[in-house]
């Protein structure tokens, strides 16, 4: 429904398809996997892909747990379980956003799922299944650390010594690595640019706070994470005639549950130490991927005998809640820019920008587009739209590994930057060779040079209540042998 609502594309789904269409093997902020298939997606299906990503995402995250809820308790508590993880926000509205948090989910249901089968059956292929899923995390976001730690610390207990003794363990262990190798020579070849990255968003998650403060972060983070399980905790309340009582619990927890509580709550604990001990600045986004067991958790808290009963009623409660999420959903993406008078990311003249830019560089150019420039946002909007020409990010050079000064002499960019943001940041084009329209002889003498052309687009909106156009400065730098005047 976004697809068809919405006029232009959220920002990480953006930038993940650019990055994407560079088949690199590790981009300035992140690992490469999510934006691989992200950018696959979106060839594959235009502007409804990012958004049919995410819920496939979402559904291949609710069968995992379905199955893991089958091999601990019954299938009636696995389908309550796996429904009710649709009860915490971050699976619904959230999820429009197909972005490296989102690409996370199914992944840490599968490590769920993968360690504890390794566990409970030993088996050699569940080992090797835990490697990869581990490696894929790992490039997907880095933060697949925080359940991969409390996995090896479970591992190195000495309940778990007898299986260290064994070669499976080790084996998923060299299958990650192998599988995260290529990112990781990626990474000391471009200066461990995603790690810097992450290093300075967990400071600014810290800034403004006295020194002692920042040790307290995890307070904020916690209080985020309940507000997503606020629906869930509601459908509970409402149920909690139903609930078995805590001794009762603990007396029937069958095998292989106080794993599940386990890995539901290490992850948390592990971040909240984090910022206890080093002051690291939490992002509240972090949590989104972690809360996979508690549809799952919540649904072995229902006694037995009321099982029909509450299926029932939470059967109507989910119903209520995803209709409501989606009316909103329907009325912010559709509706929101004209009843704020104010657009958001999702509303943006995105087919019109990329037409206006199209149309300008073929006015002064008899070449293809080769890049665009400047401005990170509008550079991703044209360059999803005009055929994938690359993009050069405001910056240090090393932001986009895939520009040089080399192609820049040869083939230009278009450089685009909104009206009051003038913090552009392009070192590449102090080094090439730049003259004027006016300067460029008949005789092409100037042959290697780029002339440069540049003006102001104004774009209307699709709120025609919003007074002020988008007003887009640009500059074109064009290959002395494609330019020509515009008439």
């Amino acid at each position: 429904m976004p697809a068809f609502l919405s006029s232009s594309v959220p920002l990480d789904v953006s930038e993940g398809i650019n990055w994407g269409s560079e088949w690199q093997w590790g981009y300035y902020k992140h690992p490469p996997l999510s934006s691989w298939i992200l950018y696959s997606f979106y060839q594959l299906f235009g502007h409804v892909g990012p958004y049919l990503l995410s819920q496939l995402y979402i559904l291949l995250t609710l069968i995992l747990i379905y199955q893991l809820g089958k091999k601990i308790w019954s299938t009636t508590v696995a389908l309550i379980g796996s429904l009710l993880t649709l009860a915490v926000i971050y699976y619904s509205y959230p999820s429009l956003e197909f972005n490296h948090n989102v690409a996370q989910f199914p992944i840490w249901a599968g490590l769920y799922l993968a360690f504890h089968q390794s566990l409970t059956q030993n088996r050699f292929r569940d080992w090797v299944l835990l490697g990869i899923l581990g490696g894929l995390g790992m490039l997907t976001k880095y933060t697949v650390i925080f359940l991969l730690i409390p996995m090896a610390v479970y591992l190195i207990l000495p309940k778990q010594w007898s299986l260290l003794k064994q070669p499976k363990p080790w084996i998923a262990a060299f299958v990650m690595l192998a599988i995260f190798a290529p990112h990781l020579y990626w990474l000391t070849t471009h200066d461990w640019l995603p790690l810097s990255y992450a290093s300075g968003r967990s400071q600014e998650a810290a800034a403004g706070a006295y020194k002692i403060q920042r040790h307290f972060g995890w307070i904020a983070f916690i209080t985020a994470q309940f507000v997503a399980h606020i629906p869930l905790l509601v459908m509970l309340a409402f149920n909690r005639k139903h609930l078995t009582s805590v001794h009762s619990y603990k007396n029937h927890l069958p095998n292989g549950a106080s794993l599940l509580w386990y890995m539901w709550l290490s992850p948390i604990v592990v971040l909240i130490t984090l910022n206890l001990v080093f002051g690291i600045g939490l992002r509240d986004m972090w949590g989104m991927p972690m809360w996979a067991l508690s549809g799952m958790l919540a649904a072995s808290l229902i006694a037995s005998t009321t099982h029909l009963l509450t299926i029932t009623k939470l059967r109507k409660a989910l119903i209520i809640w995803l209709s409501l999420v989606t009316v909103l959903m329907v009325v912010y993406v559709g509706l929101g820019d004209k009843i704020r008078h104010k657009p958001s990311r999702m509303q943006w003249p995105e087919q019109a920008l990329s037409t206006q830019a199209q149309d300008t560089w073929q006015t002064v150019s008899s070449c293809n587009l080769d890049s665009v420039s400047g401005d990170r946002w509008l550079g991703s909007l044209v360059a999803m739209n005009s055929g994938f020409p690359s993009q050069m990010i405001s910056g240090p050079a090393n932001l986009s590994p895939w520009m040089s000064i080399e192609r820049l002499q040869e083939n230009g960019t278009l450089v685009m930057w909104q009206e009051g943001t003038e913090d552009i940041v392009l070192p590449l084009l102090d080094d090439v060779s730049v003259i004027t329209a006016t300067e460029l002889t008949s005789n092409h003498t100037n042959v290697n040079a780029l002339v440069k052309k540049q003006g102001q687009w104004q774009i209307e909106w699709r709120d025609d209540k919003i007074e002020q156009p988008l007003l887009i400065n640009w500059i074109a730098y064009v290959p002395s042998h494609c330019f020509h005047q515009p008439k």
